[in-house]
């Protein structure tokens, strides 16, 4: 009986980890001393991906363009002022440099909702930037530990199933791709020979991502 409601434990972490993570990382940036702690399980929910090391990648890009959208923003608001340019303006400026350091787009979202945010709430509540960063800071530590500490996701059964299933796919586009070439590769099939190819690489991309 204890074996069997282990396994439902973790087999629905996904359920259950979520609310947990936001619940605590609520009151864990309340008892930090934050007055608008819904920052704290806003990220704790974003960061939660299917495996651990997707939902570290994630934690680690949004504190990251926080901190940076918050700091740039902090420093230039005073010159620019609020309005529809300004943002733009910053929002393009810090694309640009995560776009000229080769950084993942994700870092780039993050980024501009800082910038967006802090630009808004600033004028009316000064203390908002410290906020921001601290309380992002908390839901993500909140998210991480929970999903690495209690019952971590096994994703290799589903890998190999994954894995099973793209291996057929591929050994079918194989002999399909061989019929259409032994035929003269009329421009008709040529299409749709394509989309199948597109279609098969898309899923090898979620392969990749469930093997985290």
């Amino acid at each position: 009986m204890k074996s069997k409601l282990t396994d439902i434990i973790k087999n629905n972490g996904t359920v259950w980890k979520m609310p947990l993570a936001a619940a605590l990382s609520w009151e864990a940036a309340e008892w930090a001393g934050s007055n608008h702690p819904y920052l704290a399980p806003l990220t704790a929910i974003l960061c939660f991906q299917i495996t651990v090391s997707q939902s570290l990648r994630f934690a680690w890009q949004r504190i990251i363009g926080t901190i940076a959208g918050v700091a740039a923003t902090a420093c230039i608001t005073p010159y620019v002022g609020l309005s529809g340019w300004s943002i733009g303006l910053l929002v393009l400026l810090g694309a640009a440099i995560v776009k000229r350091l080769n950084r993942d787009h994700a870092l780039t979202v993050q980024i501009a909702l800082s910038i967006l945010l802090v630009l808004y709430f600033q004028s009316k509540m000064p203390s908002y930037p410290f906020y921001r960063v601290r309380d992002t800071v908390v839901g993500a530590v909140v998210a991480v530990l929970i999903h690495a500490l209690l019952f971590p996701p096994d994703s290799i059964p589903t890998a190999k199933q994954k894995m099973t299933r793209f291996a057929e796919r591929l050994t079918r586009q194989f002999y399909q791709t061989a019929d259409w070439v032994r035929h003269g590769c009329p421009a008709s099939q040529g299409k749709t020979v394509e989309a199948k190819l597109q279609t098969m690489f898309q899923f090898q991309g979620k392969l990749r991502d469930v093997r985290g």
